[in-house]
């Protein structure tokens, strides 16, 4: 059992409120409104530390722009939505704007992005339009590609959408086994209302699923956020009575993340009220290994350029135990295979054959990433990896 501080005590007191709508006014209100910055949910925080905030409060400040930014992202992906829909086209929406809408407050749930999932018949299509639409792809379409993402960042607005034809890579060794359960989740799409608009959006029982699943992603990458996980508190607690939990439960067992969701679960209940799913009863483990992994990494755990450098020897070691083989050693994470690197250098699915120009752009981008002033510390990396190595095998992800 890991000893929680009582600054992170107070930030998920102040959190649990939040989610809630209300106020929890705290004294040390400066440190927690910065843990919120680092975490990503600065406006969520403000809100219910600071309701009468004071202009003064550069957090207050900054919470206010990223709502003001974040609404305005919402009317622009709204009108999207409208534009796709007059020439035939009706996404399903996952995560982003459905996420929000769980929220007392949505537009106080920040989100850079959106996510459509698509029909791979129809990329060339959604590619039309959102180029119509002054939506810039970051790649070129390559119809004979064998991505599941394509991304699109707009002329003239912050957003970013993301085309998914697939909502997980299955060439992924280590977690490219959750895209089976959402082969056919494009025909269990149900349609909801999010300000007077008809979204097409996944079954609650595949969106949590896909939730669990995607904080699963994170986890090996580098660490879960702790937005993730009140996506998955609002999400169980609104759609309790519609989700099929024995599913969810055999899914995870299949994919060997029953520990790893029970104490998301645990977290949920033990520090922001909501009940834990009676099909997860049975698997009582630590939570607090976990919630210190996720507190001490910020925002998808990216505060930390060494931690995110060290994803590549997690991945490798949940990709070793899938395929019953022997674990490659650390230089393994610096000269990634070609499926590992395309995600990452989108000219390598046209020339297979620059792979190793790729891994010199990759390590120079490492050891001179802009606006950081904390360089890879290669032997740090490796120490976080052997760690969070351990916290995998505490939560039965590997043996």
């Amino acid at each position: 059992m890991i000893p929680m501080t009582e600054q992170n005590k107070s930030f998920l007191e102040v959190l649990s409120a939040a989610l809630r709508g209300e106020f929890c006014p705290k004294p040390e209100e400066t440190q927690i409104l910065e843990k919120a910055r680092v975490n990503g949910i600065n406006p969520l925080i403000a809100n219910a530390l600071l309701p009468n905030g004071s202009l003064q409060n550069d957090y207050v400040v900054l919470a206010r722009q990223l709502t003001v930014g974040q609404a305005q992202r919402t009317a622009d992906f709204l009108l999207l939505l409208k534009r796709l829909e007059a020439c035939g086209l009706r996404p399903v929406v996952v995560k982003g704007i459905v996420c929000r809408s769980l929220y007392p407050e949505p537009e106080l749930r920040h989100s850079a992005d959106e996510d459509l999932l698509i029909r791979p018949d129809d990329l060339a299509r959604y590619a039309s339009v959102l180029e119509n639409e002054a939506y810039l792809p970051e790649m070129e379409i390559d119809d004979q590609a064998d991505e599941y993402e394509y991304k699109f960042r707009g002329k003239d607005t912050q957003l970013l959408i993301e085309l998914h034809t697939s909502l997980f890579p299955v060439e992924s060794g280590a977690y490219g086994d959750c895209a089976r359960f959402f082969t056919n989740a494009l025909d269990r799409a149900v349609d909801m209302t999010i300000e007077g608009l008809h979204v097409r959006t996944l079954a609650p029982t595949d969106h949590l699923l896909y939730l669990l699943c995607h904080a699963y992603k994170h986890l090996l990458h580098s660490g879960i956020g702790i937005r993730q996980v009140c996506d998955i508190a609002l999400m169980s607690e609104k759609y309790r009575d519609d989700i099929d939990w024995s599913y969810i439960r055999a899914s995870c067992d299949s994919l060997h993340i029953t520990c790893l969701c029970s104490a998301l679960f645990q977290i949920c209940e033990k520090h922001f009220g909501y009940r834990a799913p009676e099909s997860f009863a049975d698997c009582k483990v630590d939570e607090e290994m976990l919630l210190d992994d996720i507190l001490s990494g910020g925002r998808y755990s990216d505060s930390h350029l060494d931690r995110a450098h060290s994803s590549t020897m997690t991945l490798e070691a949940v990709s070793a135990d899938r395929g019953n083989r022997r674990r490659k050693g650390a230089l393994h994470s610096v000269f990634l295979p070609l499926a590992s690197m395309r995600g990452q250098f989108p000219y390598l699915r046209k020339y297979p054959w620059l792979l190793p120009a790729a891994w010199t752009q990759r390590i120079f981008r490492y050891l001179t990433r802009k606006g950081r002033s904390d360089p890879v510390n290669p032997a740090r990396s490796v120490q976080i990896a052997r760690e969070r190595i351990e916290l995998l095998r505490e939560y039965r992800i590997i043996r």
